[in-house]
């Protein structure tokens, strides 16, 4: 099954210049609580802002890279260049698709469920989550 992870804001506000423009350890425990042990994947941008974060790569995790960049590696992560191939080849397997706003745009038409934390107040940002309908998708 696929399915996607994301906080977000009432103004569907996610990020801020490549970071989360807020710091909630709940929210942090319930996404390694979801994540932990499943195959995670996300854009280069979102892997080089956990990198940056955290030294290192999402653990007890498989980490999935999606890029365009060609020449982008990183030892312990597979790095992907097409999302619907690596889906269609994966179909058996439980990926979270972790960020950011390009891939969440790329894969939401693929996803079955929605891990949804809604921020309950306003920040400032420059990535907003795409406008969907959530009826679509089982809510967790």
């Amino acid at each position: 099954m696929i399915s996607l992870i994301v906080a977000m804001t009432k103004e569907r506000v996610i990020g801020i210049n490549n970071e989360m423009p807020w710091y909630y350890s709940e929210d942090l425990k319930y996404f390694k609580k979801i994540t932990d042990g499943k195959t995670v994947l996300m854009g280069r941008k979102t892997f080089q802002s956990i990198i940056s974060r955290n030294g290192k790569a999402l653990p007890n995790r498989e980490n999935i890279v999606l890029t365009r960049d060609k020449n982008f590696t990183y030892e312990g992560v597979e790095v992907i260049h097409d999302l619907e191939k690596y889906l269609l080849v994966n179909k058996d397997k439980d990926i979270i698709i972790i960020g950011g706003k390009e891939i969440y745009d790329l894969a939401l038409p693929y996803c079955e469920r929605l891990y949804i934390t809604f921020i309950n107040k306003s920040y400032d940002g420059d990535i907003y989550f795409p406008n969907v309908n959530l009826g679509e998708y089982n809510l967790v």
